[in-house]
């Protein structure tokens, strides 16, 4: 398996988080394919097949892009990049990594107001919302490094 990184330790972090999305998109296609079939063979809705889906799919896309960010992976528009300067590209470089670090801060400070004295559940399975928003935290503490990793990149490195 080719490597994404050159960090042995972020290697199997981001194999691990791979297994788990691929768990997680199994457990989006099971929970709804029964919610299709219910709906089609006994023409019932399973409430909780769709609220445990639900809870899957913002997991898996929230991991998804906390992955992208640890291996630079996210779709961008290099049109005016490519053709700026070394110097510029830096610049580039360091104004997107301090408004990514501006959104991550947010989305920690926003969390710790949601967790205080928050105790809303799920209807059907009452699953505390707090594991639903939890994703969001682990999605900035896995851009925060892929952010830094990046910056270290362009300023140690040379490369934007």
């Amino acid at each position: 398996m080719k490597s994404r990184s050159g960090n042995a330790y972020l290697n199997k972090l981001i194999r691990s988080l791979d297994i788990i999305i691929g768990l997680l998109v199994v457990g989006v296609v099971i929970t709804v394919s029964m919610n299709v079939f219910g709906r089609f063979l006994f023409s019932y809705s399973f409430a909780w097949a769709a609220e445990i889906s639900r809870l899957f799919f913002i997991w898996m896309v929230l991991l998804g892009a906390g992955i992208a960010s640890l291996t630079n992976e996210h779709v961008s528009v290099t049109l005016f990049k490519d053709k700026a300067s070394p110097t510029l590209k830096k610049i580039f470089g360091l104004v997107s990594a301090l408004i990514i670090y501006a959104v991550c801060i947010s989305i920690f400070v926003g969390f710790d107001g949601i967790i205080s004295g928050y105790v809303s559940s799920t209807p059907f399975l009452g699953i505390p919302k707090t594991v639903l928003y939890s994703a969001m935290v682990v999605m900035a503490v896995l851009t925060v490094i892929g952010n830094s990793i990046f910056l270290y990149n362009v300023f140690k490195r040379g490369a934007a």
